[in-house]
């Protein structure tokens, strides 16, 4: 049997396989609706605008409250049960599917595909933060990243290759879950504990650190913080607004990049190009993330941040496919370095190993906020400027808000919301 170091001990390679797995499941819902939607009106007649959309928000907004319930039941309860419930509920939706042959069926049956996905979503990451520390910890967090983002670009190959067959062929996507299902033997506490070896990584660890860090309640030894909640509560809200507003912020390119493209009379065919190209290189940064650290440092954070607002200006400017191209992997980029840090810093708050999901959960909660108040944001804003019209002015704004939020970052670059200790991921 293979193993591999956990940053304070050594777990079976199949079990950190079998976590990575549950990732391959968290960003597909609405996937396989989104490149049917013009489809399913036609077949459809009579279904509003309105219902076809619910298909795509609908499970977004339904993985909010059953992330937050999967979160705390995860504390006092088995997390690979709830793991393998998500996943059959996760499972029996994307069958029913096939089945559905009315408007009603298939928003029911994504409102179902939501609670699986909802209670999937935080385990996915808080396993991670459970059995991992230190710098495996973050490097895994990583790959967790890596492999969600990937998925998506496979998912949309997929989808928009049997998407001009049968409309029911894209939701074989949600056929997925059987692959972490089949490996859910290898999540139990009790295969865990029983081929769990010792390693000296942890002393390793401690030694990477001064002795002043180590007595700090900022320290990133891999021995968990003493943080009283008071202080864990004011560090986690500092780590949830800066996902929130990076999220909210670079969301603009999934949902006015088509708007723009055929604004300046550029093959809207090409925005699957770009979207692809952002989600490879979220991909890329998951995998490169230790390295990434080490190069830039402590303030790993504010400069993706800074590339982010950099690029949002791009976009919002040069009006070019290749600038188009430069600006958005670059913003994928630095996306996908900032998430799994963000991962890190959360699960790290956590008072116990078995709270990381409830943790993880909390600034999950962020995205899927930022991700559903995008358009809400953006389209009262350009009412306010009367900017309606304006195929630049998404871009623009959330430009001008990533800068708000390095101000707040520089103010705040000395706290654990926002420094990253470089030592700790080598």
């Amino acid at each position: 049997m293979k193993y591999i170091d956990s940053g304070s001990g050594k777990l079976p390679l199949i079990t950190l396989i079998a976590i990575l797995a549950i990732s391959l499941t968290v960003n597909l819902p609405g996937l396989a609706i989104s490149p049917i939607m013009g489809k399913l009106q036609a077949i459809f007649p009579h279904a509003t605008e309105f219902e076809i959309q619910l298909l795509t928000v609908l499970p977004n907004l339904i993985i909010i409250p059953f992330m937050l319930i999967s979160g705390k039941l995860s504390v006092r309860h088995s997390q690979s049960l709830l793991v393998t419930i998500g996943l059959v509920i996760y499972l029996v939706a994307g069958i029913l599917y096939f089945f559905a042959d009315s408007m009603i069926e298939l928003i029911l049956i994504s409102g179902l595909l939501g609670v699986g996905c909802g209670i999937v979503v935080p385990l996915a990451g808080g396993l991670i933060g459970q059995y991992f520390t230190g710098a495996a910890r973050v490097k895994y967090l990583g790959w967790k990243s890596g492999v969600s983002n990937f998925t998506i670009i496979l998912g949309t190959l997929f989808v928009g290759l049997v998407a001009g067959s049968d409309w029911h062929l894209p939701f074989i996507v949600y056929m997925i879950p059987v692959i972490p299902l089949c490996l859910i033997p290898f999540l139990t506490k009790k295969y865990i504990d029983k081929h769990r070896g010792a390693s000296s990584a942890d002393s390793a660890l401690k030694k990477k650190v001064t002795m002043s860090e180590s007595v700090s309640p900022l320290s990133p030894a891999g021995l968990k913080p003493r943080f009283d909640s008071k202080t864990a509560f004011k560090l986690l809200m500092g780590v949830i607004i800066i996902y929130f507003v990076t999220t909210y912020s670079s969301e603009v390119v999934s949902y006015y990049l088509p708007f723009t493209f055929k604004h300046y009379g550029l093959s809207t065919g090409k925005t699957g190009d770009a979207t692809s190209l952002y989600f490879l290189a979220c991909t890329l940064a998951g995998f490169a993330l230790p390295k990434t650290i080490k190069l830039i440092g402590k303030d790993v954070l504010i400069y993706s941040g800074m590339l982010v607002m950099v690029t949002l200006y791009i976009t919002g400017f040069f009006h070019h496919y290749t600038a188009y191209l430069i600006a958005i992997g670059l913003m994928g980029f630095a996306y996908g370095t900032m998430q799994p840090v963000i991962y890190d810093k959360a699960t790290y708050l956590a008072p116990t190993p078995e709270e990381s999901s409830k943790y993880f959960s909390y600034v999950l909660t962020a995205n899927y906020i930022g991700i559903s108040l995008t358009p809400v944001i953006v389209s009262g804003m350009s009412r306010v400027f009367g900017t309606e019209h304006d195929p630049n002015f998404s871009y623009i704004l959330n430009g001008s808000v990533m800068i708000l939020l390095l101000g707040y970052m520089f103010w705040k670059r000395k706290t654990y919301s926002v420094r990253v200790y470089p030592d700790l991921y080598k």
